[in-house]
């Protein structure tokens, strides 16, 4: 057998080439992209998925304080519906919290609320009296709601005139000494809502998520 010669020895202890070198780098650089991509991408991903989380139950919450005063309502004072799909919603009723058989407009606690809508700025927004009297309007949900209604209806199923199961306030408007067929939900016909279906869908991201259910107004329940 022939011995190594020193050349081939030196070849062997020479390492790598700058060529296999420059190879190596690569698909380290390129391996290190793709983990760091994927890294960003599951940490984009869970942020947006923590943001959405939040104001999922931000909605929630919000959604149930509105059924929780709308179901102990003693009175809908007024409603603002909107002409277009675009205009604005709102509806003020009054709460008796405190059982003294009156409505406390000014008060610590006060007792006729307002809630909007306003689709140009996304916001669900409560508007009360501070103690001073000074009306004071707060963001309940901001910048999220992508849309909100509120349905009015009743439970006197005799004016149901369509027959679909449902008694909306148009049809209460339009019944000859009931309503006082102006097309405006107004005293007659709040006198005699009891229901209202409240639906509501914010958006962040790519995350939708709509919100819907009917309130009784136990304490304007019709029989």
């Amino acid at each position: 057998m022939t011995p190594p010669t020193a050349s081939t020895d030196a070849r062997a202890d020479a390492g790598f080439t700058l060529v296999e070198l420059m190879v190596a780098i690569t698909m380290f650089l390129t391996l290190l992209s793709l983990v760091l991509g994927g890294t960003i991408t599951v940490s984009r991903a869970l942020k947006d998925t923590r943001q959405f989380t939040t104001i999922n139950e931000q909605s929630r919450v919000a959604v149930e304080r509105l059924t929780r005063e709308l179901r102990q309502a003693s009175t809908i004072i007024a409603v603002t519906i909107p002409s277009t799909t675009d205009g604005e919603v709102a509806v003020t009723f009054g709460v008796d919290f405190n059982g003294n058989q009156n409505l406390d407009v000014v008060a610590a606690d006060p007792e006729v609320l307002t809630y909007r809508y306003l689709p140009a700025t996304d916001q669900l927004t409560l508007t009360a009296n501070d103690a001073s009297g000074n009306a004071v309007t707060q963001p309940i949900l901001s910048d999220d709601v992508s849309a909100f209604s509120l349905d009015y209806r009743s439970s006197l199923w005799q004016y149901d005139t369509n027959r679909d199961g449902i008694t909306r306030w148009s049809e209460i408007d339009a019944t000859t000494g009931v309503g006082n067929q102006n097309g405006v939900l107004d005293a007659p016909e709040l006198a005699k809502i009891d229901l209202v279906s409240i639906t509501m869908t914010v958006l962040k991201g790519e995350h939708r998520q709509t919100y819907q259910t009917e309130v009784g107004l136990r304490n304007q329940a019709q029989s």
